[in-house]
């Protein structure tokens, strides 16, 4: 697969074109400066004062890769002309730089959809788009040419089963490590990109490997073609026990659990008309959950003992959803739910001093 870099720029009225976030962040500095310097003086040619926007594909004489630049100003009270020079780089190397012509269009539009929240005051959110921007970036490969557009939720259910949906969704907001196997790649990226905005929490890293594959990175979910996985190599034995949805046969292995959370969520937004409208409420739904779980997880952590049904009062939640909230609490579950009494506990302890 073809290397790649996300480089957004900013021109500084100090110190000129400066780097303000890059992925991998663990590219050569020295390196990064220049690109950052190459990437604004190629679009504005020195005059920073001139508002304007576009894109552009250059060759680069200072590393063996080919750069595409979407160029923009944000607006700026403390910049002089009250407008900052801006750029965001897309790089890939010099034998793939058809990608980059192929693909322009798309990456003229997907920078556009985040120059808004690269204008915004609160870095958190510029941060969040760009990383999500380097996922989109990564799938941009020889083999799927151009990346798959996402569908709409309800339009997933005929993709995908109901349950199946619930079972991904449920693994996702619980932090439970994924793996979907199937013959057509773009096919289960099509599931990850349209399941990717419902997840406020964090930024998803979906990974796409082999059998030959040296490591296995981080991820929340993984992606392998169904031939891959049918060699079945040493390195994917620590993936066997892990849930996993195979696409083809549209069924998920190795995961039990209380999925009741994620199913009323699914059954209200069946009810709903605008995209937006779904979007809103699931992300919102979530957060709010995970909310509950930290408030629960501080609750615990101060009683020795406590009954279920004043964590619910307290909570103001379902008995239903407890279980959820559990889930959440991740590695810490096991000591912390010892700690809440229930009915049938206390009905055991009757029941033996008997």
């Amino acid at each position: 697969m073809s290397k790649k870099i996300l480089l957004f720029s900013l021109f500084d009225d100090e110190f000129g074109p400066m780097p303000a976030f890059y992925l991998p962040n663990d590219e050569n500095e020295e390196l990064i400066m220049n690109l950052a310097v190459q990437s604004l003086t190629s679009s504005f040619f020195g005059d920073y004062q001139k508002e304007h926007e576009g894109k552009a594909i250059i060759a680069l004489s200072l590393t063996d890769m080919v750069m595409f630049i979407y160029y923009f100003v944000i607006p700026s009270n403390q910049a002089r002309g009250g407008s900052r020079p801006a750029s965001v780089s897309i790089l890939v190397d010099k034998d793939d730089e058809n990608l980059l012509y192929e693909n322009s269009g798309y990456l003229e539009n997907r920078i556009k959809q985040i120059i808004p929240a690269l204008r915004s005051s609160d870095p958190s959110v510029s941060t969040v788009e760009l990383m999500r921007l380097f996922q989109d970036v990564k799938k941009i490969d020889q083999q799927l040419k151009k990346p798959v557009e996402k569908l709409p939720i309800k339009s997933m259910f005929n993709l995908i089963k109901e349950k199946n949906l619930v079972n991904l969704l449920h693994c996702i907001i619980c932090n439970l490590p994924v793996v979907i196997v199937g013959k057509d790649i773009k096919s289960i990226m099509t599931v990850c990109d349209s399941i990717t905005p419902l997840i406020p929490h964090k930024i998803l890293i979906i990974e796409t490997i082999t059998a030959d594959a040296e490591i296995i990175p981080p991820f929340d979910i993984v992606m392998i073609d169904e031939s891959e996985w049918n060699k079945n190599p040493a390195i994917f034995e620590s993936l066997v026990e892990l849930p996993r949805y195979s696409m083809d046969d549209d069924k998920f292995y190795n995961l039990e659990g209380d999925f009741v959370f994620v199913q009323t969520l699914l059954k209200k937004v069946k009810k709903m008309k605008t995209e937006n409208e779904i979007e809103t409420f699931v992300r919102i739904s979530i957060l709010k959950m995970i909310k509950k779980a930290e408030q629960l997880e501080e609750l615990l952590t101060k009683e020795n003992k406590i009954d279920a049904e004043v964590i619910l009062e307290k909570l103001g939640i379902k008995n239903k959803f407890l279980e959820t909230l559990l889930l959440l609490l991740g590695e810490k579950r096991k000591e912390l739910q010892k700690k809440i009494d229930t009915k049938e506990k206390r009905l055991k302890r009757f029941l033996a001093s008997k």
